[in-house]
């Protein structure tokens, strides 16, 4: 590990995007923000002693995202911003800004903490580790929490394959692969619900915002995760989400999803068709 010293304050990044970001709508898809967002942070503690935790243990507890507008992939880089909100003897809320151009196109915000995987157990922070992300501190930004909601015995269920290249340096399954299947899952429930919430229709479908909650590790073995999504709401223009991702272990995984319904050529918010409200409501979970 090279030091490159302590940070001071909020430390930003360049990430260069890759063409395979975009989705079939054409603009960066919102897994592949949450993985520029675990990029961000490692490269914005790579050099520090914090980089030592990449080898021995660090978990991501929670990640919450805000995807403000879309952006395409044209040779410019995303510049994200990391920073220090919250630090505690065991556990780290970091936060993320990220600019496009200089437009402000998503925002993040999550807790890691050390784990001791020998023993199972969260770690505290060690002095330099602590001192690290004192050094990155800065104010805390407003947030409205999504309510999480267990259905891991409700809702429709799709069986999402684990692959070879979904498992990390732990030996489990990434926190980005696990969002990807709660997207698979997501577009498969939704779309057998009604075909109008297919992602090639009039209207476009777009995550505005997503929260997850990772309760424990969920290991390669298991093969299949079988992902239970649940639709909770339906608004004017937009419908929210429930998942969960249930193992033997219990819940894995518990996330809310806000998707917007958009115009197909503004990429403005419109209101749901009568007709398609009708039959989404036939879906509200109670």
């Amino acid at each position: 590990m090279s030091e490159r010293g302590l940070p001071s304050g909020p430390v930003t990044v360049q990430l260069p995007l890759r063409w395979s970001d975009m989705d079939f709508q054409g603009h960066v898809n919102n897994v592949a923000i949450s993985n520029l967002v675990q990029e961000a942070r490692t490269q914005a503690l790579t050099g520090t002693p914090v980089e030592e935790l990449f080898g021995t243990g660090v978990v991501v507890v929670t990640q919450d995202v805000e995807f403000l507008a879309p952006f395409t992939v044209d040779g410019h880089p995303l510049d994200v911003e990391v920073w220090c909100s919250r630090l505690g003897i065991a556990r780290v809320l970091l936060e993320y800004r990220a600019r496009h151009h200089g437009v402000d196109v998503a925002r993040a915000r999550g807790w890691v903490c050390p784990f001791d995987f020998e023993n199972s157990r969260p770690a505290r922070l060690r002095p330099a580790e602590h001192a690290t992300f004192e050094a990155m501190a800065a104010a805390p930004t407003q947030w409205v929490d999504l309510e999480l909601r267990d259905v891991g015995e409700t809702g429709d269920v799709v069986d999402v394959l684990v692959r070879w290249s979904d498992v990390d340096r732990y030996g489990h399954v990434n926190n980005v692969s696990l969002a990807d299947y709660l997207q698979e899952a997501r577009i498969e429930a939704t779309t057998s619900w009604t075909p109008a919430m297919r992602r090639a229709g009039e209207r476009n479908w777009v995550v505005a915002r997503q929260d997850i909650a990772y309760r424990h590790q969920v290991h390669p073995e298991i093969g299949h995760c079988q992902v239970h999504t649940a639709l909770t709401r339906v608004g004017r223009t937009s419908v929210t989400l429930a998942a969960a991702i249930p193992t033997d272990e219990g819940t894995a995984v518990e996330a809310a999803t806000v998707l917007v319904c958009v115009d197909r050529v503004s990429g403005s918010a419109v209101p749901i068709d009568d007709t398609i409200r009708s039959v989404l409501e036939t879906h509200l979970a109670g």
